[in-house]
């Protein structure tokens, strides 16, 4: 089984990556693992660098530059050498683990080559895709606490993000499990229950009730932000998937 985590920055998806990685689906190694655990995530990222930094050179290649947070981001157009490394990064992981995944939010942004080169290596039967929402404001709250990074522009970096993952969704076949952070910390047990039912896996209880800090966050809470019309309505579609999976 290999799963892709997709979700925005600030999103939750190092919680339900480390929730994933504990119950044995390796989102990485120790090595591979980067950054270690800072202020922001006291618990670890557990994001795995080879594919972050492909993610990098992929949008690097494309003329963007991640670290600009400029939410005009350009189409992902990978070139030969970068599509060989896409594929060797891929065979190794699952030559190494028979349930594994990675997260990097920048996966928004290249889910399509990727779900192409797994598909290329006649791997798709294996795949299965986590889409993690949070609320737009959240995310520009701690967009802001982290980075210093202006409201309005951590509003639309979120719907940039939001809009690439939710476009990749819609036009696959794969199948798709869609979860909020919000109800992961409000009831972690109904949502993993979830969660591992999707992924038809046994799952260890008293992990989760270990590793989810119902305090993780304080970004929630503040004074209410009026979105522009195309976020709220984004925003909308967003959590109407979610509520669906709960069904």
């Amino acid at each position: 089984m290999i799963i892709i985590i997709l979700g925005m920055h600030r999103s939750g998806t190092s919680t339900i990556a480390g929730v994933l990685h504990m119950n044995k689906v390796v989102m990485g190694t120790y090595q591979n693992f980067w950054p270690r655990p800072l202020k922001q995530n006291p618990k670890g990222f557990y994001e795995n660098y080879e594919y972050r930094k492909l993610n990098d050179q992929l949008l690097n290649s494309s003329g963007y530059d991640v670290k600009s947070y400029d939410p005009d981001i350009p189409v992902v157009q990978p070139n030969d050498k970068l599509e060989a490394k896409m594929a060797e990064i891929v065979e190794n992981s699952n030559s190494s683990y028979p349930d594994w995944g990675w997260k990097d939010p920048r996966t928004c942004l290249t889910a399509s080559h990727w779900s192409d080169t797994i598909r290329s290596l006649g791997l798709e039967d294996e795949l299965k895709i986590i889409f993690v929402a949070r609320r737009a404001s959240s995310v520009a709250r701690s967009l802001y606490k982290r980075n210093k990074l202006p409201f309005d522009n951590a509003l639309q970096l979120w719907q940039s993000y939001t809009e690439r993952a939710l476009e990749f969704c819609s036009n696959s076949d794969l199948p798709i499990h869609y979860c909020s952070f919000e109800d992961l910390l409000n009831d972690p047990f109904k949502i993993c229950n979830s969660l591992f039912d999707f992924m038809a896996r046994d799952w260890d209880s008293t992990i989760v009730e270990e590793f989810i800090d119902h305090s993780i966050s304080t970004s929630a809470k503040g004074d209410e932000i009026k979105y522009p019309r195309s976020i709220s309505d984004l925003e909308d579609k967003v959590y109407s998937f979610v509520k669906n999976q709960q069904k």
